[in-house]
């Protein structure tokens, strides 16, 4: 049971448990077991039974608590109870007074035992093949007739398990599907996901839900490359998203001063996860930035002229832009690698406070510059199909075309809400407000375009995907 609950942790899946989990059983680390064999084979009697066991005992639903616990996972959404399997005992005890006679005791607690057992599946992926069959809840109930199966190990939901069958709809139990059932073929499809408590990589699961493409959230620290590996081992995706990084709090003024910070997960991390990638041949989509650049005499304010692809950043005024225009120019070394430049992300969601919007509507005051901006609502899911098509190099991931703050905020205020007011002030006040200078500017986004002609212009964008639904749901 211990090592099934491990397992199933280690991918963020349900753990279910028979019945109500009150059931109780006694747990020995295997260390122990081993010492009992040693001590009965050197001091053990001809003929004699001995039980290798402790009186410490625990409920099954306290042991997968704990385990939630060691995987930092909320019980109350994690374990998932099925029907109880036939005859599950309510308790087992030996007693083991008889081996304790001979001079053997427990000397590993249970707590420096579950963990040292964690411990070790987690660093040691590679000592087993697919067990995804014995992880199921009921993986003998093959034999019973009638029941299809309809759980393909993806959904981490209350959903997760379910079935159907001919002469009762009533159950919930689990069972494994039919060795014919073309659900149970290795999907062609299987993403691995970086940044799961991001905003965009928060975005990415609900996009692979909704498209049914499996994926999972990558548990391993990106610069540490043996945790990567076990990812990558465990799950066994096709393609790789990186949607993590560190882009401060409340904002990018915060890696002024955390620097080695923030060169451990935009440099390091990134080109480490690469590099993994590389050597298993798979792609990776990387979130990066577009905040680079900034307008310059070739590429005025409001002329319409955007950096492409190929061009040199030119914005250095935050440490943040720099990490991330160091490693954007190491990545070109890396053929296995799409990058993305993300600018100032947009979505429906104005309640987010990372949401561009969001942020200028509760500024006391704001600037007003144009900018290139990336819609997530339509871009992400973009996103998603160029990892299909296995895409690589740089891409400038905006809406064509630019919109101002105050075009943003007259939206704002057209759609959300009338009564909004705004102040303006100028770049020059605005410096005196913050530690880091901020980039503004124009991303060409042709090549993008090109490739998805139906990509909307920004403004375009912003009604349809942000204020539309949005005046939809206030009005509401």
């Amino acid at each position: 049971m211990i090592p099934k609950f491990i397992l199933l942790a280690m991918k963020g899946k349900p753990l279910p448990i028979h019945g109500d989990g009150s059931n109780v059983r006694s747990y020995l680390y295997c260390e122990d077991v081993a010492e009992a064999f040693e001590v009965i084979l050197h001091k053990g009697e001809v003929g004699h039974v001995y039980n290798i066991g402790t009186k410490k005992e625990r409920r099954v639903v306290d042991v997968a608590k704990e385990i939630c616990q060691l995987f930092s996972l909320n019980p109350d959404t994690q374990i998932k109870f099925v029907e109880n399997r036939p005859f599950n005992d309510q308790r087992y005890f030996l007693d083991d007074q008889k081996l304790k006679n001979l001079g053997w005791s427990e000397r590993t607690s249970w707590e420096e035992g579950l963990r040292k057992t964690m411990d070790w599946y987690v660093k040691n992926p590679e000592w087993w093949g697919d067990v995804s069959g014995a992880l199921l809840p009921h993986p003998k109930m093959l034999m019973v007739p009638g029941i299809e199966r309809k759980f393909d190990g993806t959904d981490t939901g209350a959903s997760a398990f379910s079935l159907s069958a001919s002469d009762s709809r009533e159950s919930h139990m689990v069972v494994p599907p039919p060795k014919n059932n073309p659900s149970t073929q290795k999907p062609s499809l299987k993403f691995l996901i970086y940044g799961k408590t991001g905003w965009i990589g928060g975005l990415l699961g609900k996009i692979c839900e909704k498209q049914g493409i499996p994926y999972e959230y990558g548990r391993g620290r990106l610069q540490e490359r043996s945790q990567l590996l076990a990812d990558i081992q465990s799950v066994k995706p096709t393609h790789v998203f990186n949607a993590a990084g560190v882009t401060g709090r409340p904002n990018v003024d915060w890696c002024e001063s955390h620097k080695p910070e923030t060169i451990r997960t935009n440099v390091v991390g990134t080109l480490t996860l690469a590099d993994v990638c590389r050597d298993h041949n798979l792609l990776m989509i990387n979130y990066a930035t577009g905040c680079i650049f900034e307008y310059d005499a070739a590429h005025p304010s409001r002329s319409g002229i955007g950096f492409k692809e190929e061009d040199t950043p030119n914005f250095t005024g935050s440490f943040y832009s720099k990490t991330k225009a160091m490693v954007e120019e190491l990545l070109k070394e890396y053929d296995n690698v799409c990058t993305l430049r993300v600018r100032m992300p947009i979505s429906s969601d104005l309640s987010n406070p990372r949401n561009f919007i969001t942020k200028i509507s509760r500024y006391d005051k704001v600037v007003d510059i144009p900018n290139s901006m990336t819609i997530l609502d339509e871009l992400l899911p973009i996103s998603v199909e160029m990892a299909k098509r296995n895409l690589r190099g740089l891409w400038n991931f905006t809406n064509p075309g630019v919109v101002s703050h105050n075009e943003i905020l007259e939206m704002y205020k057209k759609y959300i809400d009338p009564s909004f007011k705004w102040t303006n002030f100028t770049l020059e006040e605005q410096a005196k407000v913050i530690v880091a200078p901020r980039s503004n500017n124009e991303m060409d986004a042709s090549k993008l375009k090109k490739e998805f002609p139906e990509l909307l212009p920004i403004k375009e964008s912003l009604i349809k995907y942000v204020f539309e639904p949005n005046k939809k749901a206030f009005s509401g």
